[in-house]
């Protein structure tokens, strides 16, 4: 896989390319187990291989295989299983809607190219197509576009335009499916659990730190409770909002993993845990306004006390 797709180097901007060429081959090496397997079992054993997978790459430290399978770079949260399988689904459906039909049109006009050089005619075409190439510059005191200016695209342009390009460059020759590609070999036969309500077992989470995906806090309900008997602030309400907001958003990867019953009760932990809808601003400024009166009148009183204690 390195010497087909990296060459034997790693930068961050490989990550998602990386990911997908890991799913791939993850999915190559199970095919002929998925009939004795559960759908939530294919799940977790994708997940599983895809990491045994990154860790055969001797050239990835521990820290780069974790980040690898990130389901995000910014959240730098494990990818968890469902997402995991969603991801691999697109990645066929991606080549044929992004890369095949432009390879078919360059393999036609350049038939004696071999197939690296068919990828790098791709990765300038769709570069010349993008954004990144059509900006303009000024020439003789007008604006002239870049594309009468062609430039080559860079290293790391073919690994963050397009995750599943690197997937086209190892598995693909020209439009078809490679027959002479390397036959798929796991690492091992990894476990699996037995049930849905079984906690998965610490090898189909894989090592080099990424662990099994764990449901979001069920006490956060008792938390906010105690907030909702105190007034909040504009900004804690916001934050809890936010919090309220990302954990019914992780809850989603959890669909077909955990028994529905159980992503329920989450979720009407969740629900239960919004703050009070806030006063209407009228009934605020009424408030606030009784306030600054009843402050006033006690400083006015205070003033009185004050100069009559002076008189005497």
């Amino acid at each position: 896989i390195h010497s087909r797709a990296v060459n034997g180097r790693y930068h961050s901007s490989m990550r998602r390319s990386l990911q997908s060429v890991a799913l791939y081959e993850a999915n190559r090496c199970l095919l002929n187990r998925y009939t004795k397997l559960r759908p939530f079992q294919r799940k977790w054993a994708l997940l599983a291989t895809a990491v045994d997978l990154l860790k055969t790459l001797d050239f990835l430290n521990d820290y780069q295989r974790q980040e690898i399978m990130f389901r995000t770079n910014s959240s730098k949260e494990p990818l968890a299983p469902d997402l995991a399988w969603r991801r691999m689904k697109l990645i066929t459906r991606e080549i044929g809607q992004t890369i095949l039909p432009q390879a078919e049109e360059l393999i036609k006009n350049n038939k004696d190219k071999s197939h690296d050089e068919i990828c790098a005619l791709l990765l300038q075409k769709q570069f010349d197509d993008s954004k990144e190439s059509s900006k303009t510059v000024v020439q003789d005191g007008s604006l002239v576009s870049c594309h009468e200016f062609p430039k080559p695209y860079s290293p790391m342009w073919e690994y963050n335009h397009n995750n599943v390009f690197s997937v086209y460059r190892i598995y693909y020759r020209g439009t078809s499916l490679d027959p002479e590609i390397f036959p798929p070999v796991a690492p091992r036969e990894v476990l699996v659990p037995m049930k849905k309500t079984d906690p998965p077992p610490a090898a189909v989470a894989g090592g080099s730190g990424v662990s099994a995906p764990s449901l979001p806090p069920a006490g956060l309900a008792v938390k906010v409770e105690k907030a909702k008997s105190v007034e909040l602030t504009d900004e804690e309400r916001r934050a809890l909002l936010k919090e309220v907001k990302d954990h019914t958003e992780l809850l989603r990867e959890f669909v077909g993993v955990v028994p529905d019953d159980e992503l329920a009760e989450r979720k009407r932990a969740l629900y239960a845990a919004l703050p009070p809808v806030p006063p209407p601003n009228g009934k605020k400024q009424k408030k606030i306004a009784k306030a600054t009166s009843a402050d006033a009148a006690k400083t006015a009183s205070m003033k009185d006390e004050d100069s009559d204690e002076v008189a005497v």
